[in-house]
Parts: C-alpha cells; sequence; structure tokens
C-alpha cells in the first residue's frame, strides 16, 4: 500500500471514530486592526472554535505594532495554536484602522454642541485653530469637548477637545467662530464691476450666518442703493456692502439733458446740456438751451434733472457764473 492510500485510509478511520481533523493555523499577513483590542485572531488564521481571546489593548488610531517571530512563536506556545511554520524570522505588523479628523468635522461638533447650549436659531461655525487628530473608523462620538467658551459679542469660542477613548486624557485647543443668523441684504445673482444696481439685484436673506464684513448692510434698505453702480464683481448670495458701491453717473458733462420743472398739476420740460457729471439724486448744472441761462437741478434719472421753480437762474456771463468756473466761450461751444 502506498504512503499516499495509507493516508487517505487513515483519514477515514479518524472521521468514523469522530476524530476532527484540524488544519494547522496560519500567520496572517500584515493588516489592520478595527477594534480597541487585539485579539489572537487578528494574528493567526484557522484558529479552532473557542481559542480566540484578547491578548492586549490596540495601538491608538492611524498606529500601529510590530510583532516579531521570537513573540509570535510565544504566543503560539502559550495560547496551544498549531502553527506549523513556525519561524523566528516571521514578522507581523497590525494598523489600528483610523481617520483624520477634518475642519468640517470639527465645526460640526462645536454646531451641535452650541446648538444644544443655546437652543437658538441657525448658526455658522468657522474652525480657524484646530488640531490634527486620527480617531477609530465608524465611531458614533469620537471626539468631546470640554471647557467650552463663546464671546457673543465677537462671536469667537475657545474650547478644548480630545478623542472619546483616549487613555492619557490629554486635550488639544479649538478655536473659530460662531455667528447667528440675521436678516441681510445680500446679491440675489453674480454681478460684473459697473453694473448699476437695480430692485431685482438685492434680496433680504431673513437667516444670512456667514460672516458679516464691517462694511455689510445688514439693514435691508435696498432703495436707497437702487441707481448705485458696483466696483467690483460680486457673487450670489454675498453680503451687500458699502465699500462695494459708488455714485453711477446718471449725467455726463456735455450730454443733452432733459430740464423739468415741476409745480402742482404742472410739468414744464425745456432741453438742455449738462454742464457736471452727476449721480441719482445728485444736483448739477445744467444749462438751458432756450434761453442760455444756467440752472442747478436734482439728477432724477438717466439724461434728466428736475429744477426747483423757484430756483434762481444764472446768466452766462455774469460774476456768479464765472465764480462757478463757467465761461461765454464754453457754454457757446454746448449750444
Amino acid at each position: 500500500m502506498s504512503f499516499k492510500t495509507h493516508w487517505a485510509a487513515s483519514i477515514t478511520i479518524l472521521a468514523f471514530l469522530g476524530i476532527n481533523i484540524a488544519e494547522a493555523a496560519t500567520l496572517r499577513p500584515s493588516g489592520a486592526i478595527k477594534g480597541g483590542s487585539i485579539y489572537l485572531s487578528d494574528i493567526f488564521a484557522d484558529l479552532r472554535p473557542g481559542q480566540d481571546r484578547i491578548l492586549g489593548a490596540a495601538p491608538d488610531p492611524g498606529k500601529s505594532i510590530y510583532i516579531g517571530g521570537t513573540q509570535l512563536i510565544a504566543f503560539a506556545d502559550q495560547y496551544g495554536v498549531d502553527w506549523d511554520d513556525q519561524s523566528s524570522s516571521s514578522s507581523l505588523t497590525l494598523t489600528r484602522v483610523g481617520h483624520k479628523v477634518n475642519k468640517s468635522e470639527y465645526e460640526a461638533l462645536v454646531k451641535k454642541l452650541f446648538t444644544q447650549q443655546q437652543a437658538s436659531g441657525p448658526v455658522t461655525v468657522y474652525a480657524d485653530e484646530f488640531p490634527s487628530l486620527i480617531v477609530p473608523e465608524n465611531e458614533d462620538d469620537p471626539l468631546k469637548i470640554e471647557h467650552f467658551e463663546w464671546d457673543r459679542d465677537s462671536g469667537k469660542f475657545t474650547a478644548k477637545v480630545m478623542p472619546t477613548q483616549s487613555l492619557t486624557g490629554e486635550s488639544y485647543p479649538l478655536k473659530g467662530t460662531i455667528r447667528m443668523a440675521q436678516a441681510v441684504l445680500v446679491y440675489a445673482h453674480p454681478l460684473p464691476s459697473g453694473h448699476i444696481l437695480q430692485d431685482s439685484d438685492m434680496v433680504v436673506d431673513q437667516n444670512f450666518s456667514k460672516d458679516i464684513p464691517v462694511g455689510a448692510m445688514n439693514l435691508p434698505e435696498p432703495g436707497q442703493i437702487v441707481g448705485m453702480a458696483l466696483v467690483r464683481g460680486v457673487v450670489a448670495g454675498g453680503a451687500v456692502q458699502t465699500t462695494d458701491l459708488r455714485k453711477a453717473n446718471l449725467i455726463h458733462h456735455g450730454d443733452p439733458t432733459l430740464i423739468s420743472y415741476s409745480v402742482p398739476g404742472i410739468r414744464l420740460t425745456a432741453t438742455g446740456r449738462a454742464l457736471e457729471d452727476g449721480g441719482s439724486g445728485q444736483y448739477v448744472h445744467v444749462l438751458n438751451l432756450g434761453n442760455h441761462m444756467i440752472l442747478t437741478g436734482k439728477v432724477i434719472g438717466t439724461a434728466e434733472v428736475r429744477v426747483d421753480a423757484s430756483a434762481t437762474a444764472i446768466a452766462p456771463d455774469t460774476d456768479e457764473a464765472k465764480r462757478l468756473g463757467f465761461n461765454a466761450a464754453t457754454l457757446n461751444a454746448l449750444k
């Protein structure tokens, strides 16, 4: 009988007698630890039922532990692991699974705590200073916050943060800003530099909680800035700032101008020439082309100036006209 036939017959007899022939355990390749403990099964595969057990605490998330051949042999001997190919040259590296906490996770953590403590409306959290921490993967509450303080006037907060499973109890600084929601005038859509603002270009965001610049117009009065020009391009949802705006010239020097006179029940008009540049609501001098007199009026629209009926007209060849910087030759050129 050949050796192969004899071995097969022996296996058949042992199986018939109910004796279990278990395969020898094998050393796992270097890999990952998902929990807070190292198990015998993290090192050896194909253990017997009930043979697995905890060997000790796992390293911190993201950290690794190296197990050399001598220690592997000691584990196998101590726990009765049938490891046939054991060798002192064998080794194993196990790494605790974890992920680096990012900025948005810190902000969400602070927002959750702040909402629980303050019970206020919508807020936005900006983390300015935060630690580089690695926490266990897929853990519900991997971090906890202590010593949280918030200054209502400045919006600044300070706190200490630490891993929930920390063995040392060491905490790290966490700083930033919390913005409460409020009504702020914002741009309804992107607009280019030089655009003349209209009512439809602005809306009031009742729950604006972003960082509000010093020049933001947080009291919604769009009627006061309609007709003004943008000095830079703006984005949709951005707060309207006084530094974004300048008076837009609706009338330019030398342009044909409609001069209107209004009294109760009567409106008279005349043609003229603008003697100055002017924006909406500004007072400028205009030349009435009908009688060649200089008038002062308020810019009320593109190429239109409204003159009060009681306003005094100035003749072009008078000392008063000269004091205003107008001379006959210049005025004649505009006729």
